[in-house]
């Protein structure tokens, strides 16, 4: 893999987790002023997200310190983890919404 296709995942994924921290920061925003009956099961739902986001970022480290060999491997773990963190911030965001329509 060429350096500079390694740099554009790299600086690409980090974007998209820097994204996800902001979707996430909104959610619980959204949780923190909603009523009380409930919020704790979003507070453990979002604690969950929390780790799906924490292995994306952990996965996309790992295929920024993986030799060439590893490398297309690392990659596609952390597509997957980020694809999976993604996955579950829309599904979260679409379920709170329709609890406030």
């Amino acid at each position: 893999m060429s350096d500079q296709e390694r740099q554009t995942f790299d600086t690409r994924a980090r974007d998209r987790v820097a994204q996800a921290t902001e979707r996430m920061n909104q959610l619980r925003s959204t949780v923190e002023r909603s009523a009380p009956k409930g919020r704790e099961a979003w507070e453990r739902t979002l604690d969950g997200l929390r780790g799906l986001h924490n292995r994306a970022a952990a996965r996309i480290e790992a295929a920024h310190l993986a030799d060439d060999d590893a490398w297309p491997s690392a990659r596609g773990r952390a597509d997957q983890a980020l694809g999976e963190l993604l996955d579950a911030l829309d599904e979260i965001d679409h379920r709170l919404q329709r609890l406030a329509a």
